[in-house]
């Protein structure tokens, strides 16, 4: 070995003479010995004048030569190798999740105060802290050092997790951690900067994430600390144990919180139209949630702006368990109003922020405006115009394709009929609300549906707000409409009926089939006929299979491909799959641009009247266009529209604002900008600039994230502009993740099933300092072969082997020896 030259950190260059030829050491050795033995054996028999000495010195020349040649038969190199030492890195993950902002209680005290004395707190502090913060104490403490005592052992990297998995910082080994900020100022005291305030925790996810993040490098280990709960993801336990075994990770795993399960009363949603009809009933939904409260009794009372209208008894269910149930609200005022709904809070829940909710809701005093089109006058259309035409809440003008020319066209008493489709978009826009369209023939010879009035009912929706209601046909609805822009809206994929499907579709039917309901169906107030939940779903379902307490069956449905992935699919057929095995929608609902369009895939709903007039048959049709219409009553005027691309967010998140604004002859505007007001909570109002998309003029949109929970309005204009003056508004509502809140103790199970199972080991929050001595320092070490120089054919090593030859023949002939 010649020499060792350090290049740069971790790495190094070695030089070293290398025999590429050569036996092994021993059997060279031998062979030199040899040598020296036949030389000397050689001179020895010479019988010449030299002298003993002389021969000596030229048996030493011998050895030389025949040495230079096996040296240059052993073929020697000078070879440079770079060995690299790669340092194996740590990495941490710290939970950010919205469960991390728990306060807990502890029964054991000695937990408590292990905590009190790892971080250099009092008990009660300890009590008063949330999770997060504890966490944040002991990343900072100098006296634990945690982070320093992990770089020391191995390169560093710190993970973020809650949804999903973000990188905070890095540090080489002994290094100090270099926290991935914008300033300086943000790297100190990096830890202080944590929040709480993810959705959901992927606990799972984010490990694994973690580990493929380190792709192609060693990791000595993953330290994840976290309360354990995984509320979200897509992997199992189990898979993420075997990857780490196989990339021979061991995970050791910081618990953070309390293993007491608090007791609670949480009231998870409150569901209830954003615009309603004076002196209309009003379906108000809600569900709730309980913990440790089994069998109990509460008092669920809603409230009217502060004023008690309505009250029931629950009992709750407990374990975790999620129930739902309703209140009926009928306004007799219009204007906007404030629901509440609250359960009285008990002196032992855990959290007392969750037993009210709010909801805004508009009270107006118009009716709603309806265009109801038709081919022929089938039996689902004559049952739905009688009804309409009565419904003092609805205005309808309705057109049938077949009807003769003298025939007049029904309408609302007092309300004149139509002769023909609305002959300009502006008059489409200024005099509807909804518009239905039956098994319409797109293609009549007199009433037709030409592709500039299928434009107009799309920018309806689009961009005024209307709704559309789309009722099956067994001729036209929806299978006459594929590849116009009536397709575009749908919210469910045309079918594409061939060979054997097409001729079973023909098929007489002569079974009946109850839609079954999705979850979705299941909460929505359009397919809520009956007020108790479960009753209801029964009731669509027909349960026990004799249409004794169920809605009568039906039998020809449109068998579509499926749904968006946009839509709400709300009712499926209970049997009949698609091509790719779901169930068949049946109907669903999508919101398209600022309106919505409905599709209903039967044409028998009027066998519901069986007995009953009608009561079912109606409230669905009802209901169905009352939430149609929502969206085209919440704005003051058509010129202008704003939505939020959610109506409720969770902490954390971002709202989306969209507006649509025309001018007087509803063309768009070209402004850069429009001034909006969003009103907190608190009633503060901040401004807020929504900038012009150049490419679709008209269109503003501007994004904002909410820093309270609470119901939030925004509308267009300044802030000195009152909301009820607004030219449009909307409103939206910030609420606590259910998840988080759904399992408040720690997963300490999860937490030590993943440590144990690979190699780690599991620390409670007040053993965090133990943590970095269970963690192995790890090396690596990569050699590379960098240059290779031969020696054996060199010009001098032929010029010695030459001289040394030359010189010893000249001195054997100055002695005569042979």
């Amino acid at each position: 070995m010649f020499g060792i030259l350090a290049a740069e950190e971790g790495v190094k260059t070695i030089t070293r003479l290398k025999w590429l030829g050569a036996p092994e050491a021993w059997i060279s050795v031998l062979i030199f010995l040899g040598l020296i033995a036949l030389c000397a054996f050689i001179y020895s028999l010479e019988r010449s004048i030299a002298s003993k000495g002389y021969k000596i010195f030229l048996a030493v020349f011998r050895v030389i030569v025949i040495g230079i040649i096996l040296l240059m038969y052993f073929e020697p190199i000078i070879s440079t190798d770079q060995i690299e030492v790669r340092q194996a890195t740590t990495l941490l993950l710290i939970d950010e999740s919205s469960s991390m902002s728990f306060k807990d209680r502890y029964e054991d005290t000695k937990v408590l105060s292990a905590i009190a004395d790892a971080l250099a707190l009092s008990d009660d502090e300890v009590k008063g802290m949330e999770r997060i913060e504890l966490v944040k104490r002991a990343l900072g403490s100098s006296r634990i050092d945690f982070i320093g005592n992990l770089s020391r052992k191995n390169s560093l990297r710190v993970y973020l997790f809650s949804e999903k998995l973000s990188l905070l910082g890095s540090a080489p080994k002994g290094t100090p951690f270099r926290f991935l900020a914008k300033t300086p100022e943000q790297s100190k005291n990096w830890w202080e900067q944590l929040k709480a305030d993810g959705n959901e925790t992927r606990l799972i996810d984010a490990i694994n994430d973690s580990l493929n993040d380190m792709k192609g490098q060693r990791v000595a280990a993953v330290v994840v600390i976290s309360d354990g709960q995984n509320t979200s993801g897509a992997l199992s336990a189990d898979f993420l144990i075997e990857s780490a075994n196989r990339a021979g990770v061991p995970i050791y795993t910081v618990g953070v919180g309390s293993t007491y399960e608090p007791k609670d009363i949480a009231l998870l949603s409150l569901d209830a139209q954003e615009t309603v009809l004076k002196d209309d009933k009003v379906p108000i939904t809600f569900r709730v949630q309980s913990q440790g409260y089994e069998n109990q009794n509460v008092e669920a009372i809603l409230e009217v702006d502060g004023k008690k209208v309505d009250a029931k008894t629950l009992t709750l269910l407990g374990g975790g368990a999620v129930q739902t149930s309703s209140f009926t609200y009928k306004p007799t005022e219009v204007g906007e109003f404030e629901l509440t709904l609250r359960i009285p809070v008990n002196e032992d829940e855990q959290f007392k922020d969750n037993n009210l909710l709010t909801h805004k809701i508009k009270v107006v005093d118009q009716k709603i405006k309806v265009l109801y089109i038709e081919n022929a006058p089938r039996w689902e259309y004559r049952y739905l115009k009688n009804a309409l035409v009565r419904d003092r809440t609805m205005q309808v003008q309705c057109i049938l394709q077949e009807a003769d020319p003298s025939f007049p066209q029904e309408s609302t008493e007092g309300i004149p009929s139509l002769t023909e489709f609305p002959t300009g978009k502006k008059e489409l826009f200024d005099n509807y609300n909804v518009v239905i369209l039956g098994d319409v023939n797109p293609a009549h010879f007199r009433h037709s549906l030409s592709a500039e009035q299928m434009e107009w009912l799309k920018e309806f929706v689009d961009k005024m707000g209307g709704g559309i209601l789309l009722i099956a046909g067994e001729n036209y609805m929806p299978s006459k409409y594929a590849n116009t822009p009536i397709e575009d809206m749908l919210p469910i994929i045309l079918g594409r009926q061939m060979g054997a499907d097409l001729w079973r579709s023909l098929e007489p039917r002569t079974k009946t089939f109850h839609m079954k309901l999705t979850p979705e169906g299941k909460e929505s107030t359009i397919m809520r006929l009956k007020d108790d939940p479960s009753e209801n779903v029964e009731f669509w379902e027909d349960a026990d299979k004799k249409e004794e307490n169920s809605l009568p069956g039906l039998f020809w449905y449109y068998e579509s491909e499926g749904a968006p992935p946009t839509s709400v699919v709300l009712a499926v057929h209970p049997k009949d799959m698609t091509s790719s095995g779901k169930p068949r929608p049946i109907i669903a609902y999508r919101y398209y641009g600022k309106g919505t369009v409905m599709f209903v895939g039967v044409d028998s709903t009027w066998r519901w009247r069986f007995g009953v007039g009608d009561l079912y048959f109606y409230r669905f049709w009802q209901q169905a266009i009352r939430f149609l219409a929502t969206r085209a009553l919440l704005g003051k005027t058509k010129q202008y529209s704003l939505s939020t691309d959610k109506v409720r967010y969770y902490a954390g998140q971002t709202v989306t604002l969209s507006a649509f604004v025309r001018d007087k002859d509803y063309e768009p505007l070209k402004e850069p900008y429009q001034m909006a007001t969003v009103m907190e909570p608190d009633g503060s109002r901040v401004p807020l600039k929504m900038a012009l998309d150049e490419r679709n003029p008209g269109n503003y949109t501007a994004t904002y994230i909410p820093k309270r929970l609470g119901f939030y309005k925004v509308w267009l204009g300044g802030t000195e502009i009152a909301p009820e003056e607004a030219l449009a508004h909307q409103t939206f509502r910030v609420e606590v993740p259910p998840l988080e809140k759904s399992k408040p103790a720690i997963n300490e199970a999860l937490l030590k099933e993943i440590a144990s199972k690979t190699g780690g080991a599991y620390f409670h929050l007040s053993q965090i300092a133990e943590v970095p001595k269970r963690i192995e320092s790890i090396e690596e070490t990569i050699s590379t072969e960098v240059n290779e120089r031969p020696l054996w054919d060199k010009w001098y090593i032929l010029i010695l082997f030459t001289s040394l030859i030359t010189v010893e023949w000249i001195a054997r002939r100055l002695r005569r020896m042979l």
